[in-house]
């Protein structure tokens, strides 16, 4: 027995016919198909067009149906021909099979445990995976690890025993007695492109991808965060022929470049402007709120701003769209800055063992660089009671994973980040704070498209001087000067106001991780070692323990 469940944000298709579980009935009997799917297919139109011609009849304006009647057309093979943020679970009633998929870059969460009696479950939670009988709220001591190093929890774990996480541009089919089978569908570019056809291509697959992106019905809102990405987003959708208000963080009665620009933005385009003052009093209990709507510890203060816009957004609006994922697909941190553009990931062109060492070394500091909280060591230490095991190799694993040893150490490092942090750490961000106040974050830079654009290109010089230089070209004489020389900053948190660090550490020690006997009782001594560090390793360590106090009590 197949029992599908699905709570609907009506965004295409407002009427009864679109609601889920899906189901469609072919001609034999018990030919049922049900689907439940959370998130957006853009090329819908044109893939019920095809469909049609191929003689299927559709009953409701759903984007989603298209995927009920692309699995009768080509099976499996449905997945290669969706542009779109998904997760979807189909049951074939006939077949007794089940085909779950995820999004190629992660945009949108799945959740799946195998709890014991034969059968599967899935969520776009953990939480409810947490209540089943034979999994149990028991915690999964390494993603502990992952959160205080990385920042994150990297997939396939969850914080869950027992409850894993279908990574992006993954299959998962389970059939009754064989149980789940994995299979990779869509991977990141692994090899360089030819140049091909430079500024023109791009910006004729962003503009299309910002449009893909702004259909709905319902009216669109956007982000704005005064720097290239979101102006990008901003200048194509008003190409487009739309208008969205747009959404942008504020610091009233503090000097704020942020949001002047934005601004400047806004009017040159002719924007609605809506200023969002972010939260700087009370931290620790707006964390505190804010952990509760995880699956999973996150150690940033973006979780408190996101959640803020969110909630402002979704009181005008259910879509919105967002200029994440620009920097990974055209290397616009500050961390890929001075990298030699051509050079190789050191030692490629040595032996393997050598060159594995290389490549673990050149992880190990892009990791420390971009998460300067604590080290493996560190973390063993602090969850010596529970008895926890996480060295080095354990935080590397899933950025080897996913670092490619035949790119450029420039795409190398996009390529990495766009699979863990990307995935796991800012769009489980976007989609927990805004999904939470019933709003859709969409991010047309992750159109795979795009990503196979910025990735495949062989680098340019001039990446290592000004990041993402397509992006400069294409907003040439179209935004404000001012965008240009504006430093990068997005949703984190600027001004923690008078926040007691002390007292952080004082509920940490009174928090649910020391009384159940997982965090040392001595863990000040930890967290003071590394003082230049202090602040990043306090708000981490208080992030989890409060993320744990959600769950564990």
């Amino acid at each position: 027995m197949a029992w599908l469940g699905h709570r609907r944000l009506s965004i295409n298709d407002l009427s009864p016919a679109g609601n889920q579980p899906l189901l469609h009935a072919g001609g034999g009997t018990g030919d049922v198909l049900a689907l439940v799917c959370n998130g957006e297919i853009y090329n819908a139109p044109t893939l019920r067009t095809e469909l049609e011609a191929l003689g299927h009849a559709f009953a409701s304006r759903s984007d989603n149906e298209v995927i009920l009647h692309g699995y009768r057309a080509w099976g499996d093979a449905v997945v290669d021909r969706l542009t779109g943020m998904f997760a979807f679970v189909l049951w074939d009633d006939r077949r007794r099979r089940l085909l779950a998929a995820r999004d190629r870059v992660g945009i949108k969460p799945l959740y799946w445990a195998e709890p014991g009696d034969g059968g599967i479950a899935f969520a776009s939670e953990a939480r409810p995976l947490a209540t089943l009988p034979g999994i149990g709220p028991a915690v999964e001591l390494r993603a502990l690890g992952h959160a205080l190093t990385l920042g994150y929890v990297p997939a396939p774990l969850s914080a869950w025993r027992g409850i894993h996480k279908l990574e992006p541009g993954r299959l998962l089919v389970w059939e009754p007695g064989q149980g789940a089978a994995l299979r990779r569908y869509w991977e990141a570019p692994r090899s360089l492109a030819a140049a091909g056809d430079g500024d023109a291509g791009w910006a004729g697959l962003f503009d299309r991808a910002v449009a893909d992106h702004l259909l709905s019905d319902v009216p669109a809102g956007l982000f704005l965060s005064g720097g290239l990405d979101s102006a990008a987003v901003a200048t194509a959708a008003v190409g487009a022929g739309l208008r969205p208000a747009a959404y942008t963080l504020c610091y009233p009665g503090r000097p704020d470049a942020e949001a002047e620009v934005a601004a400047a933005v806004a009017r040159h385009l002719g924007l609605e402007h809506r200023l969002v003052p972010a939260p700087t009093d009370g931290l620790a209990d707006r964390l505190a709120g804010v952990a509760a709507l995880f699956d999973e510890p996150q150690g940033y203060s973006a979780l408190v701003t996101m959640a803020g816009i969110a909630r402002a957004a979704a009181a005008e609006h259910k879509v919105v769209l967002s200029g994440d994922g620009g920097d990974e697909v055209l290397g616009g941190y500050a961390w890929y800055a001075g990298l030699d553009p051509d050079g190789p990931p050191p030692g490629a062109e040595a032996g393997d063992a050598h060159a594995a060492f290389a490549a673990r070394s050149v992880l190990h500091r892009h990791a420390m660089r971009l998460f300067p909280r604590f080290l493996p060591d560190e973390v063993e230490a602090l969850f010596a009671p529970a008895g926890l095991r996480f060295g080095e190799e354990e935080m590397l694993a899933p950025l080897e994973a996913a670092f490619e040893p035949g790119l450029p150490l420039r795409r190398a490092l996009q390529r990495v980040d766009l699979a863990t942090f990307c995935a796991d750490s800012i769009l489980a961000k976007v989609d927990r704070a805004s999904m939470a106040y019933g709003l859709e974050v969409r991010v047309p830079f992750l159109d795979h498209r795009l990503v196979e654009w910025g990735l495949s290109r062989p680098p340019a010089a001039e990446e290592a001087v000004h990041g993402k230089p397509v992006l400069r070209r294409y907003l040439a004489g179209r935004v404000p000067e001012r965008v240009f020389g504006h430093p990068k900053t997005g949703f984190s948190l600027k001004d923690t106001g008078p926040f007691d660090w002390n007292a952080a550490l004082d509920r940490v020690a009174a928090g649910p991780l020391v009384r159940h006997g997982l965090l040392d009782p001595g863990f000040r001594r930890i967290v003071e070692a590394r003082s230049p560090y202090r602040q990043a390793r306090i708000w981490a360590l208080l992030a989890l323990s409060l993320w744990a106090g959600s769950w564990m009590e």
